[in-house]
């Protein structure tokens, strides 16, 4: 059956819906494709913009005191094989100036669950610390970790469960006091049942104002524990007993002189 010509209207009509939907789909496909290019650039510039802020300020966060309260020195099993009866932190200023200092640790341990060969000291410093000492083995090699020196000690012998052990652990401090008003901080990074923290001051430099804090976060707690102002070995000393502190804790002794 034939049509009179110009009377088909199917055909031709078919093909511009046909092509107007095509349209309309590639217009639809391409403006998908250009939101989904500009979510994935927004998304990578977004990562690349945080990475490099990381990049840049990392540095400096690590080397803040409170950031060691979520990144902790000793972050191992130590944390839960050894423990300290008694630790007694002292801090020499061997110099008016504040330039020479020497940091001793004398710490009664004790092996709680396994047997160790060795364990780890550190000690932290404004300025330079070098001379590194332990009386009871040897002082294998000290690193850099988040702002501490970190010194790894072997015992030379292997210590089995429940012994009780004493070892004093040295530091040269250089240029790390020479403000006018200064401070030590030191981190509770073994359980320890009784900490004792002592400055011995040089002749002729006393300190004029003592204040006790504990840095929690970003935040510093002056306390109500107090320090005293008393003479030790000829020359005038804080000294600050603190009972139980808890583990990983930041206690904070600043003066005025």
């Amino acid at each position: 059956m034939t049509h009179p010509r110009g009377t088909r209207t199917g055909p031709p009509e078919c093909m511009s819906q046909i092509k107007t939907l095509l349209s309309q789909l590639a217009t639809r496909i391409i403006a998908v494709g250009v939101a989904a290019v500009g979510a994935a650039l927004l998304a990578y510039f977004r990562s690349e913009t945080s990475a490099g802020i990381k990049w840049l300020f990392g540095p400096i966060v690590r080397r803040l005191p409170w950031h060691h309260t979520h990144h902790q020195l000793w972050k191992h099993w130590e944390a839960h094989n050894l423990a300290s009866e008694l630790t007694v932190a002292d801090v020499f200023l061997t110099t008016a100036d504040g330039r020479n200092a020497r940091y001793q640790k004398t710490a009664d341990y004790v092996v709680k669950a396994a047997a160790l060969s060795g364990y780890r000291e550190g000690v932290t410093a404004s300025g330079w610390a070098r001379g590194f000492t332990t009386e009871l083995g040897i002082v294998e090699q000290t690193k850099t970790e988040h702002g501490f020196y970190v010194s790894q000690i072997d015992l030379g012998a292997r210590l089995v469960t429940g012994t009780r052990f004493r070892n004093v652990y040295r530091a040269d401090l250089l240029d790390c006091f020479l403000s006018k008003e200064e401070h030590w901080t030191q981190e509770i990074a073994l359980p320890t049942k009784h900490l004792i923290l002592r400055v011995h001051f040089p002749f002729g430099r006393p300190p004029k104002l003592v204040r006790c804090k504990r840095v929690v976060g970003l935040t510093e707690n002056q306390i109500s524990t107090e320090a005293t102002i008393t003479e030790l070995f000829g020359k005038t000393a804080v000294v600050w007993e603190i009972q139980q502190p808890a583990l990983g804790d930041i206690y904070k002794l600043e003066w005025v002189w």
